[in-house]
């Protein structure tokens, strides 16, 4: 039976727009860049940065995009040193077209980041650093969501204060001084007698540190390493270390799981200035939680991933403001003027001058047998 000819003629002209959306070329992605040590000691806890961001990054572009413009993270390898750190920047920005970078970890890359992004005039958004120097008012160009490093070191201060320390031994590698003398300075302020020892991030010299302790002699270890440092303590033996006492204390670090493990029976107090992901009370942890479950995997959920994930959020919603063709110029001017932003219960502040939207710290426990007690 011969087809109608009104038919066919559907039938065609259905066909061809069918063929016009195949061939329709995808809109052209926003590309933002970040370095991370993703080789090196520091792989872990890029790891797990890179995961949080990820996270939203696939959020975003399932949701549509803006006006159909996806996102695209490029990701480049450090190493951990921050002068590939700073060229990974310009590489961003000259072949890749970044309009902004995140995500640098660590002090010694974030000032590295800081100053490449000045020359670039790109906008520098969640250094995982509250180094004081990030919040000069030579680097207009720095956005972050934590806060200082003085402010963190004294919420820690105060915890171990209120549950009776009053000698302590700080272990350190050196890797991060202007945190650590913060750190000092916030525990010899609470009035705990504080023996120093500063070590190199090997493992020999960190299990020397640890195996001079004299049972007693401290009420707490506080233990301040770099990423060297952290993955040197991962390789210890737990046996070997009879005099550490009963409370350990670190600011917030990617160390927290070698801590729980390498210490077991002992109480792990810490910092974290994001809420814990753990503990998903606030809106914004449970959408982190539903976006890494349905895209990425358990190892985006973890202080560093939730951190990396609000900092793309950020992001993401100066470029709303910014519109889709936004550079790194407008959306440094969409940041900074964001005023008060409820961030799905973690509430930050931005405007002229300020910068630094976040001052939330937390201290949490981690319990002898490793359980989160808050």
């Amino acid at each position: 039976m011969p087809i109608p000819m009104r038919h066919l003629l559907r039938w065609l002209i259905a066909l061809a727009l069918a063929g016009q959306a195949g061939l329709a070329m995808p809109a052209e992605p926003v590309v933002i860049g970040q370095s991370l040590p993703l080789t090196g000691s520091g792989f872990p806890v890029a790891n797990r940065v890179l995961a949080g961001a990820k996270a939203y990054v696939e959020r975003f572009n399932a949701s549509g995009g803006l006006q159909g413009r996806p996102l695209e993270l490029v990701t480049l390898d450090d190493g951990g040193d921050p002068g590939r750190h700073a060229a990974n920047l310009r590489t961003l920005a000259s072949q890749h077209r970044a309009v902004a970078v995140l995500n640098c970890l660590g002090e010694s890359a974030c000032r590295a980041a800081a100053e490449a992004t000045r020359e670039l005039r790109l906008p520098l958004i969640g250094p995982m650093s509250g180094a004081l120097a990030l919040r000069s008012p030579t680097l207009p160009q720095v956005f972050s969501l934590r806060p200082d490093d003085a402010r963190e070191a004294a919420a820690l201060a105060r915890q171990l204060q209120s549950i009776g320390i009053t000698r302590a031994l700080l272990l350190s590698d050196g890797a991060e001084p202007a945190r650590g003398e913060a750190l000092a300075q916030a525990l010899e302020t609470s009035g705990i007698r504080l023996q120093r020892a500063t070590v190199d991030a090997t493992k020999d010299a960190i299990a020397g540190a640890l195996q001079h302790m004299t049972p007693g002699a401290q009420q707490a270890l506080v233990i301040h390493l770099g990423l060297d440092g952290q993955d040197a303590l991962g390789r210890l033996d737990a046996s070997l270390f009879t005099g550490v006492p009963g409370t350990i204390a670190t600011l917030s670090s990617g160390g927290l799981t070698h801590m729980t493990r390498l210490f077991p029976g002992r109480v792990v107090g810490y910092t974290s200035v994001v809420p814990n992901p753990e503990t998903p009370r606030l809106p914004v942890v449970r959408e982190f939680l539903r976006d890494a479950d349905a895209f990425i995997g358990p190892e985006a959920i973890t202080f560093e991933g939730l951190e990396a994930y609000l900092n793309l959020r950020l992001f993401a919603e100066a470029l709303r403001r910014a519109g889709p063709s936004a550079d790194g110029a407008r959306i440094a001017q969409s940041l900074e003027a964001l005023g008060a932003l409820d961030m799905g219960g973690f509430r930050l502040r931005f405007g002229p001058g300020q910068h630094h939207g976040s001052e939330f710290v937390e201290v949490g426990l981690r319990a002898r047998d490793g359980r989160l007690l808050r």
